[in-house]
């Protein structure tokens, strides 16, 4: 970040009625103390809190100056209520300093290893050629469903790869992809536009893993094989194959070996160390197991059947009676017996 023009003593900040404990030093805690922060109080704490030192509009400078004022206000009402010997704030500190000190430290590596040689940058590009192969092709792309939704799914789903199959030998044979496109979407009742072709060129590292290998397999003027995604079947002709020139791709270069530097000194500083966990300790909770449900007793032969409960449900279900043998028969009410007959005449 660039710094404003202008003395670095000249106050920019004017705090009405904040006495830090510097100004108290000097003046006392007089009322109406003032604290003032220069343009280079300023500038640094940007600088701090913008490493990398981009542009920060005139705006935002604002509210970074008032939220600023917000924390050394605050701040000083904290020191005053004796919250920095809290053991909450110690131990806070502590855990912020270990923080700010790793960060510190990568910035610093990145600062140290930005800048690699040209030696280095020349090395790499010879020792890693491929990774700077470009292509420039056509893609055919077929879809696995009609998006018209106007063909039968079945009827659909075996011509599509037979189409896809047969634009592949016609692509191959040097025919206008986007001709074959075009015929494609015809022959399968595809009423929605069809797709450009034309995808510029393109680097490795931009396709699925089996597909870029297959693409920069090919030369100039070759067509892929047909290749299923979980979309459509594609096909891709290579119009024309080249190695970027170094020059095009030298900050690519020095990024990447900035990054692998870093890597290398982290995973060397890891190595250093060799902690142990307890495994008790940090083992996960074992899952709860819900207690065993009581099977209710088994009543002992003879007992008499529990009475019904409220409501008049029995509070033991009677037992299921034995397959094959007879249920006994419901209680019914027994006849009256007949009245005497009268004595015969």
């Amino acid at each position: 970040m660039a710094a404003n023009a202008g003395d670095s003593s000249e106050a920019v900040i004017t705090i009405q009625g904040l006495c830090t404990p510097a100004h108290k030093a000097a003046g006392g805690a007089a009322p109406g103390c003032v604290t003032v922060i220069t343009k280079a109080q300023f500038d640094a704490l940007l600088n701090t809190i913008n490493p990398s030192h981009q542009p920060i509009p005139q705006a935002q400078r604002q509210q970074l100056a008032q939220r600023y004022v917000e924390l050394l206000t605050f701040a000083e009402a904290a020191r005053k209520a004796g919250i920095e010997n809290k053991p909450q704030f110690q131990a806070t500190l502590r855990v912020q300093r270990i923080a700010l000190l790793q960060q510190i430290f990568l910035q610093d590596l990145e600062e140290q290893f930005k800048n690699p040689s040209q030696q280095e940058i020349e090395k790499y590009y010879s020792d890693n050629q491929p990774k700077f192969e470009e292509v420039k092709l056509h893609r055919i792309f077929i879809p696995k469903s009609n998006p018209s939704g106007q063909s039968n799914k079945e009827e659909y789903d075996k011509k599509a790869p037979q189409v896809a199959n047969d634009l592949r030998e016609r692509a191959a044979k040097g025919e206008d992809p986007d001709k074959l496109q075009k015929e494609a979407y015809d022959t399968l009742s595809i009423t929605s536009p069809p797709m450009s072709t034309d995808l510029g060129k393109r680097k490795r590292g931009m396709f699925p893993p089996a597909e870029e290998q297959d693409i920069f397999a090919l030369k100039a003027g070759e067509a892929s094989k047909v290749e299923s995604g979980a979309s459509g079947w594609v096909v891709y002709k290579v119009d024309s194959k080249e190695t970027i020139p170094l020059e095009k791709v030298k900050d690519e270069i020095s990024r990447s070996l900035s990054q692998q530097k870093i890597k290398t000194r982290m995973d060397s500083i890891r190595a250093s160390v060799h902690p142990d966990f307890n495994k008790e300790y940090f083992a996960p909770p074992a899952p709860a197991v819900p207690p065993p449900t009581a099977a209710p007793p088994t009543p002992k032969p003879g007992t008499p059947p529990a009475p019904p409960s409220p409501g008049g449900i029995p509070a033991t279900p009677p037992a299921s009676p034995t397959p094959g043998t007879p249920s006994t028969p419901p209680n019914t009410p027994t006849a009256p017996p007949p009245s005497p007959s009268a004595p015969p005449k």
